[in-house]
């Protein structure tokens, strides 16, 4: 298969679809930062909230944890994820899996964000700067290898 034969089965994603790459739903939610959540068994709200993405990982080890307004997400524990818009036009994250769905609503505007200088460009001193303006309430993302080689 040449380069763009592959390049012609990437996704686009605009607004609204359907993820199911790993790699490509931890893109999306470690940019979220603080979001309403709601937790939907069958459809009805279970729980619900506030809070903050701090962590964002795709792994066979970790739990999805809500707790004290931080959400420790695993995309591994949902099937897909899906974007969409609400009746006025608000984003919608929805982590899907079986009966379950978790319901993320984004409350910050990325370009107000970027307006008063909160959105730092990725450099080799981005940490430090991300350090600096949010300390511990940025999202931590790691990836684990998806191969099935084990050591």
């Amino acid at each position: 298969m040449d380069t763009r034969d592959r390049k012609n089965q990437l996704q686009c994603i605009v607004d609204e679809g359907l993820l199911v790459n790993r790699r490509d739903m931890v893109r999306v939610l470690r940019d979220l930062g603080p979001v309403r959540y709601q937790d939907l068994i069958d459809g009805e709200i279970a729980h619900q909230g506030e809070g903050i993405i701090v962590n964002v990982v795709a792994n066979d080890q970790n739990a999805t944890v809500i707790l004290n307004k931080r959400l420790y997400l695993n995309v591994n524990a949902f099937d897909y994820l899906s974007l969409s818009a609400d009746e006025a036009g608000g984003t919608l994250v929805d982590l899907v899996s079986d009966q379950r769905t978790l319901r993320l609503i984004p409350t910050s505007d990325p370009m107000q964000e970027q307006e008063h200088g909160v959105i730092v460009e990725a450099t080799g001193s981005s940490r430090e700067a991300l350090d600096r303006i949010f300390g511990d309430h940025f999202a931590e993302v790691y990836l684990e290898d998806d191969s099935d080689d084990e050591d």
